[in-house]
């Protein structure tokens, strides 16, 4: 987990500058992370062959959703614990709560309902 430097923008040119903890999960982590939730759903798809008749819709969507949500966890190499930063557009605090964080994480605005994209800005 590390303090983090972030940055808003929400439809203009205007940035603003916050900080949040994020932490950053090792490619180890992600595969362990990512192979967990192949076998979470391939075990429920092999249960529910168990079950009569709905088995006909429930084993093909959990091994779907297993491999969906599987390469989807790869994706996943940071997760935001927490974090503020001032609304670009009408300047009032924004919390960020534990989300997880890809390539940008959206938040709304409680005082003027506008989108605010954070990311992390380049050197």
């Amino acid at each position: 987990m590390s303090q983090q430097r972030i940055q808003a923008t929400a439809g203009s040119d205007h940035v603003e500058y916050g900080t949040a903890d994020i932490r950053s999960y090792s490619p180890r982590e992600v595969l362990i992370k990512s192979l967990q939730k192949l076998g979470m759903f391939w075990g429920l798809a092999i249960f529910s062959i168990l079950l009569p008749v709905v088995h006909f819709v429930l084993t093909p969507l959990f091994f779907i959703l297993g491999i969906y949500l599987s390469v989807r966890a790869r994706k996943f190499r940071h997760e935001i614990l927490s974090g503020s930063i001032h609304c670009p557009h009408c300047k009032t605090p924004v919390t960020i709560g534990k989300a997880a964080f890809f390539e940008e994480h959206t938040e709304i605005c409680q005082n003027c309902a506008s989108v605010v994209r954070i990311s992390i800005p380049e050197a």
